[in-house]
């Protein structure tokens, strides 16, 4: 029976064979991925499968179809906030922000503007007429606030 002489060569021939740097190799060799010969060269056919089957490898921590399900919840979760963003019933952080913002600026300044409104209508009158129109105005005011209206966070209308 005729011995088959072993394909040898060197780092940087190995590099070549795989496609990676030098620097690769010796990384591999270092994490005892491929074998190196006690010559310092190695017997290609087997480095390269030694190689391959290192890239190759599954991570057996990762369980594949869990990781899909996780996927596909995700997936779901997102179309369901995206299905309820466009009937209406939910809304973007920044549109709700906006709104909020807008409805709160406009109040306080209702709010502020009540003095000077009234300062010349309230001259000489009695308490109880006082206690009258200024209640009269901040209900008109505070229900201005709470007239809630779908359209407000229509980009549309509120943008």
């Amino acid at each position: 029976m005729t011995k088959k002489k072993e394909l040898r060569g060197s780092a940087a021939e190995l590099a070549r064979l795989l496609m990676v740097t030098d620097r690769r190799i010796r990384q591999l060799v270092e994490m005892q991925v491929i074998t190196r010969e006690a010559e310092g060269d190695f017997i290609l056919p087997s480095a390269i499968g030694e190689y391959y089957i290192f890239k190759f490898k599954a991570d057996e921590s990762i369980d594949f179809m869990t990781e899909k399900a996780l996927h596909e919840k995700i997936k779901r979760e997102m179309s369901e906030i995206e299905l309820a963003q466009l009937k209406g019933e939910m809304h973007a952080a920044e549109d709700v922000e906006l709104v909020i913002s807008n409805m709160l600026t406009k109040f306080r300044s209702q709010l502020l503007g009540v003095a000077n409104k009234f300062a010349a209508v309230l001259e000489g009158k009695k308490a109880h007429e006082i206690n009258q129109i200024i209640t009269e105005e901040l209900t008109s005011i505070l229900s201005e606030l709470s007239n809630y209206s779908p359209e407000l966070f229509d980009k549309k209308h509120g943008k």
